[in-house]
C-alpha cells in the first residue's frame, strides 16, 4: 500500500497522487497559505504545490510595465517579463512606418524596426534598373545607386562613368565609335565638332586662368572614334585612349629637330565632362611642348597632364567631376595613376603656380 508522503502512514482509502507520491487528501498542502489542495488544477514552484491564487499572490512573475502578476504565457525582454498585451501596446517595437506595433520577425534598418512587408513595400532600398526591392545582398555603383547582384553579369557597362546599361536603355548609339553609353553619358554626349567648339574655348580659357600660356598658337580640334585614335597613337601602347596631340615632328641625324603643334584630337561621343577633361590633359602635352618641356620621364609628362584634368574636374563641384577626380585618385596604371599622384603631391608641396613657373623656367621636374 503506498504511504502519504507528508505524515509517512499508509494510506487506507481515498489518496492524492501529484508530484511523484501519494498523499492523504488532508496532507496536499498548498505551499503558500497551508491549507488542503483540493481544486484539480495548481502550480508547481520549486517542486512545491500552489493554489492558482496563492501562486498569483506571491509566486508569479510581474509584469515589469503594469506591475500585476502574470499567468500563462508571457514576454521575457530584456530580463524583465510582461504581460503579452502589455508588452505588444506599450513595450516592444512598433514599426516606423505605420507605427502599428510588431510581432514575430521583423527588419531592422538605421536603427529603427519595420513590419516585414513595410520594409519590403515602403523602405527597403529598390533596384535602379528592375526596380525591385533589395532584401539581401546588392551592388551600390559610384553613384550610390543599387542594384541587384544578378545585373552585374548580365548589363554592359558604361564605358565612361561605370554605370550598367540594361536593355531598354540599350537606344541607337549607345555602342557608337567603339564604346558603350548609358543613357545619361549618351544624353549630353559630344558627337561633332561644331558641338565641341564652345567647350573646346572655354577649356582653353579656363587653362589660361591657371597660368598657361601657349604663344597664340592656333590649335584645331578633331573628333575620332576609338579605333582612328588607336592608329594616331602611332605604336604607342595605351589601352581605351581618349586624346592624342596632333604634332608633325623633323628629325635630324636620326634625333629630334623640332616639333610643331597643330592641335588635339579626342574620343567623339564622351560626356561633356569627360571631354572637357580630356581636352585639358591634350592641352597639358601642347603647353609641355610649345615650351620645350621634351625630357621629362613618361610618368610625368603624363601624371602632369592628369593633373590638369584632375584640378578641372575638382574645380566643378558636380557629381560627375567629383566621380572623375576620384577615378584618377584611384588609378593603378603605373604611369596614367602613379604618375598623376606623384606630380600632385610635388605640386601641392611647392604650390601649383610656383611649380608651373618652375617647371617653365628650367625646363626640369622640380623637386
Amino acid at each position: 500500500m503506498p504511504r502519504c508522503k507528508y505524515c509517512g502512514q499508509t494510506v487506507w482509502s481515498n489518496y492524492i497522487t501529484a508530484l511523484g507520491a501519494s498523499w492523504h487528501p488532508e496532507h496536499f498542502l498548498c505551499a503558500g497559505c497551508g491549507r488542503p489542495l483540493i481544486e484539480r488544477e495548481f502550480q508547481v514552484v520549486d517542486g512545491k504545490p500552489y493554489h492558482n491564487t496563492c501562486y498569483l499572490a506571491s509566486q508569479a512573475p510581474r509584469c515589469a510595465y503594469c506591475g500585476q502578476p502574470i499567468s500563462g504565457a508571457y514576454q521575457n525582454y530584456d530580463g524583465h517579463a510582461y504581460h503579452n498585451e502589455c508588452y505588444r501596446e506599450h513595450v516592444g517595437p512598433r514599426c516606423a512606418y505605420c507605427s502599428q506595433p510588431i510581432s514575430g520577425s521583423y527588419q531592422k534598418h538605421d536603427e529603427r524596426s519595420y513590419h516585414n512587408e513595410c520594409y519590403r513595400e515602403h523602405v527597403a532600398p529598390r533596384c535602379i534598373y528592375c526596380h525591385k526591392p533589395l532584401l539581401n545582398r546588392y551592388m551600390v555603383d559610384a553613384w550610390n545607386d543599387c542594384y541587384c547582384l544578378e545585373h552585374q553579369e548580365h548589363y554592359p557597362q558604361c564605358s565612361f562613368c561605370s554605370r550598367l546599361i540594361p536593355p531598354e536603355q540599350q537606344t541607337p548609339g549607345w555602342d557608337a565609335y567603339g564604346v558603350t553609353r548609358c543613357i545619361i553619358c549618351h544624353s549630353n554626349s559630344i558627337e561633332v565638332v561644331e558641338q565641341a567648339q564652345p567647350l573646346f574655348q572655354e577649356c582653353k580659357q579656363w587653362v589660361a586662368r591657371q597660368g598657361f600660356r601657349f604663344n597664340q598658337l592656333p590649335l584645331r580640334l578633331e573628333l575620332h572614334d576609338r579605333s582612328t585614335l588607336t592608329d594616331m597613337l602611332q605604336g604607342r601602347s595605351i589601352n581605351h585612349p581618349l586624346g592624342v596631340t596632333l604634332s608633325s615632328r623633323q628629325l635630324r641625324n636620326g634625333s629630334l629637330y623640332s616639333s610643331h603643334i597643330e592641335g588635339v584630337a579626342v574620343l567623339q561621343g564622351m560626356p561633356s565632362t569627360l571631354f572637357a577633361g580630356v581636352i585639358l590633359h591634350e592641352l597639358g602635352h601642347v603647353w609641355l611642348t610649345v615650351h620645350r618641356i621634351e625630357q621629362l620621364p613618361l610618368w610625368a609628362e603624363e601624371g602632369f597632364c592628369q593633373l590638369l584634368s584632375y584640378r578641372y574636374y575638382s574645380s566643378l563641384n558636380t557629381p560627375e567631376g567629383r566621380y572623375h577626380a576620384e577615378r584618377l585618385e584611384s588609378a593603378s596604371d603605373p604611369i596614367y595613376g602613379e604618375g598623376f599622384r606623384t606630380m600632385r603631391t610635388r605640386a601641392d608641396k611647392l604650390g601649383f603656380q610656383r611649380f608651373v613657373e618652375t617647371l617653365q623656367a628650367t625646363r626640369q621636374l622640380p623637386g
